[in-house]
């Protein structure tokens, strides 16, 4: 019976291969009963067959039989393969990361093979699209006289830009291929952890150490057509710093261990990649050549029961938060007190890519203002977008030009705020502090910038500095405030 039941554990069968099987287990006995028929019938169609209307009666009913057999046979059969699909449907409704190929395997993999493909095929379109418009555009308006044309130029000049960093990330591709996180345990427990390896087939000689980042973000479309616009909120964040001799049993290939510990008050994941929850699992190195560079979608979702936590693999070959910061080659400056407190100076433009990044779209945005005032557009249009350019001025102001002193003892905190030559200074007594803490202020694309606070014991927060780019340096920072506030030693 091994070609009509299957074994419990076995695969689903075919419905084609199965209908195929019940056509050659049925073919003889149809054979015989149309012979029955025949030999019943000879007399009518004049057969020289000669047999016994008895015998021939006998395999009439012998062939029916078997067909009524082997019909019950694959009803029983066709019935259990139901229940089995059934349970199978009601098991992924349960455990919706099994709907996933790669999830249910727990092998999931980042190529930067697709990626270059679908760049380049974006900045083909966007170059030849530029060039035409200003090959048919600005010749003729300068011969107008309308120097104003020569705006359009910043669009060729977007796509050398571009292609700078499509080949960039070819070159990525070439040299770093397909990168595969292999889960420990699958899904990630909201309350317990992550783990596994992220296997990459080539070996990594980072110089400061290898950068792992787990995001949770909401992502959310609105609008539609050309008004349609996709928001990436991030939820939550966490990051480490891994040195860079980890031990590996392959020279030509490198494998990164993977611990994070998940909190047990976010949202869990979104089956697909548009609206939703998403976990990013991110890891990037800075190596000669092009920079490494991985991502992954992974599956966090809430266990009935979440598993106990585990050593962290990671932790021999994780950086202290000292080490980390003189990494990132932090303009944060510290120093010590002679009363035993601490000053830290945040100089102004200490973000200079996020900076110039704000600015480019400050200045394309205020070009957008102009054109439509030149252009005499109603005057609503140029109102309502002046005043989302008064709120990005003030926005890339603060990023170039703010600038923040504090002074952290024992007895009191004192914060001065200065923009150029305006500042703001504000005291607060040691005994009126409950905390240091951080928050995500800005955000751009995946990367998070945090804001550090004073939370007082009435529930007021105070910030202290706006924009830090690196989670570590924030915790460090954090400790050493509370250090100073404490009068403990470094």
């Amino acid at each position: 019976m091994g070609l009509i039941f299957k074994d419990s554990d076995s695969k689903p069968v075919d419905p084609k291969v199965a209908a195929r099987r019940a056509k050659l287990l049925s073919l003889p006995f149809a054979i015989v009963g149309i012979l029955a028929l025949i030999f019943l019938l000879h007399d009518e169609l004049g057969s020289g067959f000669q047999m016994k209307r008895q015998m021939a009666m006998g395999l009439l009913s012998a062939a029916a039989v078997c067909g009524g057999i082997i019909a019950l046979i694959l009803g029983i059969s066709a019935k259990h393969q139901a229940q089995k699909i059934g349970a199978a449907k009601t098991d992924h409704d349960e455990k919706p990361w099994l709907k996933r190929k790669d999830w249910a395997d727990g092998r999931i993999t980042s190529s930067l093979r697709k990626a270059a493909a679908i760049l380049w095929i974006f900045v083909a379109f966007w170059c030849a699209a530029s060039a035409a418009i200003s090959l048919a555009v600005v010749p003729q308006q300068l011969h107008q006289g309308n120097r104003t044309a020569l705006l359009t130029l910043i669009f060729p000049v977007i796509g050398l830009a571009m292609i700078f960093f499509a080949l960039n990330t070819t070159r990525a591709w070439r040299k770093f291929g397909r990168s595969i996180f292999e889960m420990a345990a699958i899904p990630g427990a909201l309350g317990g952890t992550l783990e596994g390896e992220i296997q990459v087939k080539t070996r990594l000689r980072p110089e400061h150490g290898l950068h792992l980042r787990l995001t949770c973000f909401r992502r959310t479309t609105t609008g539609s057509g050309k008004d349609r616009s996709t928001v990436e909120r991030i939820l939550w964040q966490d990051e480490k710093w891994l040195r860079a001799d980890l031990p590996q049993t392959d020279s030509n290939a490198t494998g990164i261990p993977i611990y994070f510990r998940l909190p047990d008050d976010q949202p869990e994941s979104t089956l697909g990649s548009g609206d939703g929850i998403h976990w990013k699992l991110e890891a990037s190195a800075k190596v000669p050549g092009p920079n490494f560079h991985a991502v992954f979608e992974v599956p966090v979702f809430k266990l009935p029961e979440t598993p106990a936590p585990g050593d962290d693999p990671t932790a021999p070959f994780q950086m202290s938060l000292d080490e980390i910061r003189q990494q990132i080659h932090s303009l944060v400056r510290v120093g010590d007190l002679p009363d035993g407190g601490k000053e830290f100076n945040f100089p102004a433009g200490r973000n200079p890519g996020f900076a110039a990044g704000a600015t480019v779209f400050w200045l394309i945005w205020t070009g957008v203002i102009a054109f439509m005032i030149w252009k005499n557009a109603p005057m609503l249009f140029p109102l309502v977008f002046g005043v989302i350019d008064l709120l990005m001025t003030l926005f890339t102001f603060d990023l170039w030009f703010r600038r923040n002193r504090v002074v952290v003892t024992p007895a009191q905190v004192q914060i001065e705020t200065a923009w150029l030559a305006i500042k703001k200074q504000r005291r607060l007594q040691m005994s009126d502090v409950a905390g240091f803490v951080a928050e995500v202020g800005a955000t751009v694309g995946h990367s998070a910038y945090y804001d550090l606070k004073i939370r007082t014991r009435d529930r007021r927060e105070i910030t202290v500095a706006k924009n830090l780019n690196s989670k570590p340096e924030t915790d460090w920072l954090i400790r050493e405030m509370t250090r100073a506030a404490a009068g403990s030693p470094a």
